[in-house]
């Protein structure tokens, strides 16, 4: 038998060495946010411009309301 386990040894030392950059990785990616933010704000943007042509589109809110909330949501980004 010998060291490293029969060969084995160079694998299990390897996927240690994976597993410790995948950890390093997510917890920087966690303490740093990961971006999200940005990507939850523009989904969240999306989100409320299409509710707003639908309610122009339905006729719940006149040509003036929507110009101005459309505008108005432009300036969050």
């Amino acid at each position: 038998m010998g060291g490293f386990y029969g060969g084995f040894g160079m694998i299990f030392m390897l996927l240690g060495m994976v597993l410790m950059v995948f950890i390093i990785f997510a917890i920087l990616r966690f303490l740093l946010g990961g971006g999200s933010s940005v990507t939850q704000s523009s989904r969240e943007r999306s989100r409320a411009l299409h509710i707003l042509e639908e309610r122009f589109a339905h006729g719940e809110i006149d040509e003036k309301e929507y110009n101005e909330r459309r505008r108005i949501l432009g300036k969050s980004s």
